[in-house]
């Protein structure tokens, strides 16, 4: 692994200084999720944006360190763990609701947003975001991608890869991909089912 003094400048050039946690004291609180494990990474990046991701990603890829993302980290199954060390991307900022289309029932959210703002954000219309987590309080849409989270109401209207349509996605490249779109069928693969419960490992989820 290049410098470890060289990747943190290079990241917070893309994302700023006060956005690049590297030290020690300050990454405890990146070393657990909801889950028993712990491990510690070498930084943490909370970027803005689809395209800082995808600029955090290219850092990481060039210099060869694994990235794991992160959300609000209160899944059970360790997957905002970086096990390896490597960087961990917390996509906590990124908590805008970009859209809200009532006619079709859709909206368009970043991964950092709260489930339980996404259901007081569209309640006004008389609608609800129906997967709800016991953690819904405090875990975000993002993680709820990631981990395919459900909750009570699952039981009668399913669990979150039911009520995704489309994702915006940074793959292992930096690239910047939308997969599936804004009706609930699709032409070829499922590439968007695949993603739905991947833990992170397949892409980023930005939108």
């Amino acid at each position: 692994m290049a410098d470890r003094a060289e990747i943190i400048g290079e990241l917070k050039a893309v994302v700023g200084d006060m956005y690049v946690v590297h030290e020690p004291e300050d990454l405890i609180v990146f070393e657990y999720d909801g889950s028993v494990d712990k491990a510690l990474p070498q930084m943490v990046v909370l970027p803005a944006s689809a395209e800082e991701v995808s600029q955090v990603v290219k850092v990481a890829r060039r210099h060869e360190v694994p990235i794991v993302a992160r959300g609000a980290g209160t899944g059970l199954s360790g997957g905002a763990i970086a096990h390896e060390g490597g960087v961990v991307i917390a996509l906590t900022r990124m908590t805008r609701v970009l859209e809200v289309d009532v006619e079709n029932r859709l909206a368009v959210v970043e991964p950092g947003l709260v489930n339980l703002n996404l259901t007081k954000a569209v309640s006004r219309y008389g609608l609800y975001y129906a997967p709800d987590p016991a953690s819904q309080r405090a875990c975000t849409i993002g993680g709820n991608v990631a981990e395919n989270s459900g909750g009570p109401h699952c039981l009668a209207y399913g669990v979150t890869t039911n009520h995704v349509l489309g994702l915006e996605v940074v793959l292992a490249d930096g690239s910047i991909q939308w997969i599936g779109g804004r009706t609930r069928e699709s032409h070829g693969y499922d590439l968007r089912g695949i993603l739905i419960g991947s833990e992170g490992t397949l892409a980023i989820v930005t939108k």
